[in-house]
């Protein structure tokens, strides 16, 4: 199974404008849940992206976003992540939030198999009838993949599935002399990650041009783009959320042409 993560090197906090983003490969595993409700949303990565962008068959959308207490993202993340979702998705019936609290047994660092273990003992939100259902959670722990001054943020690991290392965010924020908003790094990230379990790049929705990175597979060659796998994002002394990135034109359009807005 193929995962994709996005990765935050860091310079230096105290000194830099700008911090780097990309996004990583992992080819690690995820072992099955039990529950056979449950099999739908136990998919690999982007063979979805056509139930999630399109109204087929799947009219409206649930995300379930899970966290730990002390570690829920910023409202303002929350109301721009459905509005990204309603202007993207095919969703005529609605894309609705559910917000619930848990309390992981595993220990932090985590990695994948321990974030898959949690969503197996907390997920409620599963595909029901025309609704589609989609869980994200906001990690107490940092990733045990990171390394030396390379953080990983998140990462979608299964068709409708993804984690999101709020304790990483939390920790820059926490660590810096430079003031960090939260809400461009959890936004930033949420955004990507969607963007892969929306099939892209060429994993899932199907190229309507040739803009996949050559040397960085399921990214988008065009810098700038949110799916290019190192996206620049402006962290410091700004709470603009338009620099947030966006989809450039071409990863639009290979949406659109499966079934998205």
């Amino acid at each position: 199974m193929i995962l994709k993560r996005l990765r935050l090197p860091i310079i230096t906090l105290l000194c830099v404008a700008f911090t780097v983003v990309g996004c990583g490969n992992d080819d690690e595993g995820t072992p099955p849940d039990t529950n056979p409700n449950a099999e739908a949303n136990q998919q690999p990565l982007g063979t979805s992206a056509n139930n999630l962008l399109a109204a087929t068959d799947f009219t409206s959308l649930r995300l379930e976003l899970a966290y730990v207490e002390g570690f829920r993202p910023t409202q303002q993340t929350i109301d721009l992540i459905q509005s990204f979702l309603e202007s993207r998705l095919d969703k005529p019936d609605g894309v609705r939030i559910e917000e619930r609290v848990i309390t992981p047994t595993e220990t932090a660092p985590y990695d994948i198999n321990e974030i898959v273990a949690i969503e197996d003992a907390n997920r409620t939100v599963f595909n029901d009838g025309d609704e589609i259902g989609v869980w994200v959670f906001f990690s107490d722990g940092i990733s045990a993949s990171n390394s030396g001054n390379s953080f990983v943020l998140g990462t979608a690991y299964r068709n409708t599935s993804m984690v999101i290392y709020e304790k990483t965010f939390i920790d820059l924020a926490n660590n810096s002399n430079t003031p960090i908003n939260r809400t461009l790094l959890e936004t930033s990230t949420l955004r990507h990650e969607f963007g892969h379990i929306f099939g892209l790049v060429n994993s899932g929705t199907p190229l309507t041009s040739d803009h996949e990175d050559e040397d960085n597979e399921r990214h988008c060659n065009v810098e700038g783009c949110l799916m290019f796998f190192q996206t620049v994002t402006s962290i410091f002394n700004t709470s603009d959320v338009a620099t947030i990135p966006e989809f450039d034109p071409l990863c639009i359009a290979d949406l659109q042409a499966n079934g998205g807005l």
